[in-house]
């Protein structure tokens, strides 16, 4: 795939920083703006910042309307809520490319179910914004990539083309299971933390937050059984120990979303958790983690409402 063109759907956090490293790879790349349309392309100098290191690099930021057609590999980075206007947009475009999910939530992939090579990624970094076009950037360790289906062919090409030194990828055959895992772990962090308005690190700090975290994971471990995904709860917990060690002091996305008076996520997240367990007829396995999530989307609406 010599010469691929990388087109990353979101200007958000991780869509800025992977542009960065990939044009540090001299990767021909573009991101798109989601939501917004009609504006002249820009170019924008992005810096990402990591422990021990500070990249800057120009960058060319467009829009759908500036686009007729589209070849080589689309990475979406934004909010799932805006998915299927975004499947819409694709599909009005000529072209031949394969679409690669950098989101949280379960069933987010149902806009793009016309698509012909579409995989999920679970994201293992982390990002935020520090100022103006400046990124703070942390990595866990290499992000699994895989077609729900167990269709990889062809994906190992894919991985090459998109995996850089400070933002890795690899190849994963059973991303089912990685994908409810970064759910759990997200049910737990996109809503205890902005509730207790806090940081990521608290469930490595504090017992109290911890053992509310274990009771969500049991929760939603048990649904996850009944839809035939076998995870194990402590092995999730360690993972999710791990990213709240490694994000210490980082503030979750719905935590920022709330405190910017933007839409959350939370809708595929615990909501589309507790709609899943309603699906199989045992609303009761996950009575806590539906009861955050709608506790976040009181929150968001109250926020928003004031903002009136």
């Amino acid at each position: 795939m010599k010469n691929t063109e990388i087109y990353i759907i979101g200007s958000g956090a991780i869509g800025k920083a992977l542009a960065v490293f990939l044009k540090r790879e001299n990767k021909q790349v573009k991101i798109i703006r989601g939501s917004i349309d009609n504006i002249p392309n820009i170019t924008t100098d992005i810096t990402v910042v990591g422990k021990d290191y500070t990249f800057k690099e120009k960058v060319v930021t467009t829009t759908f309307s500036n686009l007729s057609s589209i070849n080589g590999i689309v990475l979406i980075t934004t909010k799932t809520f805006g998915n299927t206007e975004i499947a819409k947009k694709l599909n009005a475009l000529e072209g031949n490319f394969v679409i690669i999910l950098l989101q949280n939530g379960l069933n987010i992939e149902r806009p793009f179910k016309n698509f012909n090579k579409v995989y999920r990624c679970v994201l293992l970094s982390t990002s935020q914004v520090t100022g103006e076009n400046e990124i703070s950037f942390k990595t866990v360790s290499a992000s699994p990539v895989g077609n729900l289906e167990g269709q990889n062919e062809g994906l190992d090409n894919l991985i090459r083309e998109v995996s850089t030194p400070k933002f890795e990828f690899r190849e994963e055959s059973n991303i089912s299971k990685y994908v409810w895992t970064k759910v759990i772990a997200n049910c737990v962090f996109n809503t205890i933390c902005p509730l207790l308005e806090i940081d990521n690190g608290i469930f490595h700090r504090d017992l109290g937050a911890k053992h509310l975290a274990e009771g969500i994971i049991e929760e939603c471990v048990s649904l996850a059984k009944v839809k035939g995904i076998h995870l194990d709860s402590n092995e999730v917990m360690e993972n999710l120990i791990l990213i709240s060690q490694k994000s210490d002091g980082q503030l979750i996305s719905t935590y920022m979303d709330i405190l910017n008076k933007r839409q959350t996520e939370i809708e595929s997240l615990n909501l589309e958790i507790a709609k899943i367990a309603d699906e199989v007829g045992h609303p009761e396995l996950v009575k806590n983690t539906r009861i955050l999530g709608q506790l976040i989307l009181i929150k968001s609406n109250l926020i928003n409402y004031k903002s009136l």
